[in-house]
């Protein structure tokens, strides 16, 4: 049981506006194995959209890092796919489960799920076209829970690495994760499956190694703030016992997330960070005072002092 717990990758989850080159550099440093990109436009790509191209940006120094894009012309995603191989990321991945609106609606993301033959045929457009491994991220369901038949349509597709996240495209983020779906673990013995859902404590992610330690788990709500969770799950995974975040280790982080948003994007990356900032004081004493002074200060070296003095307080 330990060489496979051993052998069990801790993700870091892409998630819009969050996972970008400074997110996850932090999370890397902390413990994540392999880290995703913001999930991008293929048809962005495809027209040279320079936002989308700026997403695309790996820093020389990420280890296992991969790009997922989204779309639902097949077309359109298999151009995207010989663009995106052309940055060598450590593979490709297809976003089956965003469940924004905006995006469903125009049939990609989790709106794949609602057409399953037009999801066959964009996976199988990645699959050929891609020039570096292709995995999947989905859900269970768009609106009920049949993920075998949508397991199915991935693995005739070619794609062997499948992160599934336990809740329908039409749940959102609210409810509670399922994990019903890993009964379907077995049917796939040469799929590499990622337990994803309300994965927020090392408690939480050692229950899901021990049940199916031949999966990888992928963490994204539960890092917001808190990318020191994923060293947490390396230290339960070692059989160490847990340790209090210090609060220099929790101030350096920060001072090292806005040196890294500054670097990458100027002056704006103090606007960028606020959202970070506020995930970091979540929970915290007194910290709406905190967000307050920090939600209005575009002057970074005032915030550092704001923060630095945070623990005399």
């Amino acid at each position: 049981m330990f060489s496979q717990i051993k052998n069990t990758d801790l993700i870091l989850a892409p998630m819009a506006g969050i996972t970008d080159m400074p997110f996850r550099k932090i999370c890397g440093r902390f413990g994540a194995d392999i880290t995703v990109t913001e999930m991008v436009s293929a048809r962005g790509l495809v027209e040279g959209s320079e936002k989308s191209f700026r997403l695309l940006y790996i820093d020389e120094d990420e280890k296992r890092t991969g790009i997922q894009i989204f779309g639902n012309d097949p077309q359109v995603m298999a151009k995207a796919a010989k663009i995106v191989s052309r940055y060598r990321p450590e593979f490709i991945d297809i976003n089956a489960g965003c469940p924004a609106k905006k995006v469903v609606k125009n049939g990609s993301g989790g709106g794949l799920l609602s057409d399953l033959d037009n999801f066959e045929n964009v996976l199988k457009a990645v699959v050929e076209n891609s020039g570096v491994p292709v995995t999947c991220k989905t859900r269970i369901g768009f609106a009920d829970d049949y993920s075998d038949e949508i397991i199915d349509v991935i693995y005739e597709a070619g794609i062997r690495k499948i992160a599934i996240h336990g809740r329908t495209v039409k749940m959102g983020f609210k409810g509670v994760a399922n994990y019903d779906w890993c009964k379907y673990i077995d049917k796939f013995p040469d799929v590499k499956f990622v337990l994803n859902g309300d994965i927020d404590s090392s408690q939480r992610a050692m229950e899901l190694i021990e049940r199916y330690p031949e999966s990888n788990i992928m963490i994204g709500r539960g890092a917001l703030g808190n990318p020191f969770i994923f060293e947490k799950i390396k230290k339960a995974m070692r059989g160490e016992p847990a340790s209090d975040l210090s609060y220099e280790i929790w101030f350096d982080t920060i001072k090292e997330h806005y040196d890294l948003m500054l670097k990458y994007y100027g002056d704006y990356g103090l606007i960028l960070m606020r959202k970070h900032v506020g995930w970091y004081l979540n929970g915290m004493h007194d910290s709406k005072r905190i967000k307050d002074f920090i939600f209005r200060s575009n002057n970074y070296e005032e915030i550092i002092e704001v923060l630095r003095q945070y623990d005399r307080d």
